[in-house]
């Protein structure tokens, strides 16, 4: 080859690139990861590629009142302990949940991040080291994603763990901050898009994504794609764990932590954040994985505390066919979703 064609060729080559990462940025991943830094996209549309059921948002407000992250208060009326649901990492319109229980109710709501050592070893900490003598709230709403519900709750306990006021104010984190992930018009997800696209066609996982898609009988979103279910691949992965006896476990532990309280005048209510997947399984064409039985078996057994059971709740409303329970491109629910289950709260 002369030099000449030589330097055609290189030159060939780096048209032929700038030109796929320019094509499929301005298609495809810029939609993803070039929004600004306010504007947020579900953490299932990303890690999918998934443009067509993306939901753009920003974090807004509109309720009279919202919650507050504890920093050394001296009196509330309710105390969250909660996850993702209770961080309002959906981002989005009204995204935490508390502040429809602040509005409706004219209540102080307190959100503390759960202790390393476990979320009812949280609450058994904060009654050791006085927080709870000190805040003296009527409620505490304890919170979990369904998927990690078993793990987290379903375990022999320390009943008499103790804990220091700081360790758990060093372990509060802000609020949850919309960020998009910065990115080049270059970048490897280009080619990830692609081979994501192109797998999706065989397989309902991609084989290499944590994101399942599955289609569902009848329009649930607002997005482009209105019918396309996109729920996190642990969202099956831990269906087996919930049996009878692992959720007769988890239901002791809350029945004893309620007991604990009630010495205080507490009552403690149990919030099971229902997996996307648990919601929307009964409407997947040809569905092929087990549907979720936790909140079947926890709903006949005993309970002491008051359990709000999200399952049946956002399930009359996707019964109904109200559009937008969960965000179309994230693992979470929606401000409709709160508003509803906070109805079916009493305090």
């Amino acid at each position: 080859m002369t030099s000449k064609g030589y330097v055609k060729f290189l030159t060939g080559i780096v048209v032929v690139f700038i030109s796929f990462h320019f094509i499929t940025w301005s298609l495809i991943t810029k939609n993803i990861f070039g929004n600004e830094n306010d504007i947020y996209v579900g953490d299932l549309g990303r890690l999918s590629y998934s443009i067509e059921s993306l939901y753009p948002r920003k974090n807004e407000s509109t309720l009279n009142q919202v919650y507050k992250v504890y920093m050394d208060y001296s009196q509330t009326d309710v105390i969250t302990i909660g996850d993702s649901f209770s961080r309002g990492d959906s981002g989005g319109i009204n995204a935490n949940y508390q502040d429809f229980i602040a509005t409706e109710y004219d209540f102080d709501v307190v959100n503390i991040s759960p202790s390393d050592n476990g979320f009812i070893e949280t609450i058994l900490m904060l009654n050791s080291s006085g927080v709870l003598d000190k805040l003296k709230p009527k409620a505490i709403i304890l919170e979990s994603v369904e998927r990690s519900a078993i793990t987290r709750l379903s375990k022999p306990i320390d009943w008499n763990i103790c804990g220091e006021q700081g360790a758990l104010l060093a372990k509060t984190s802000d609020k949850f901050v919309p960020h998009t992930p910065d990115a080049s018009f270059v970048n490897h997800n280009n080619y990830m898009a692609w081979i994501y696209r192109i797998l999706y066609e065989f397989y309902d996982n991609a084989l290499l994504s944590k994101v399942y898609k599955a289609q569902l009988n009848r329009d649930f979103f607002a997005s482009r794609d209105k019918r396309t279910l996109l729920y996190f691949n642990e969202d099956i992965e831990n269906i087996e764990k919930s049996n009878l006896q692992s959720v007769s476990l988890l239901n002791k532990n809350l029945n004893h932590l309620q007991t604990i309280l009630k010495e205080k005048g507490i009552q403690l209510y149990f919030l099971p954040a229902a997996d996307k997947y648990t919601i929307y399984s009964k409407y997947i064409i040809n569905n092929k994985h087990k549907e979720s039985n936790f909140f079947e078996l926890l709903r006949r057994m005993d309970k002491k505390y008051k359990l709000v059971d999200t399952k049946s709740i956002l399930q009359k409303m996707t019964d109904d066919g109200v559009q937008n329970v969960y965000y179309s491109d994230d693992t979470h629910w929606t401000d409709k979703a709160s508003a509803e289950i906070v109805k079916h709260m009493s305090f």
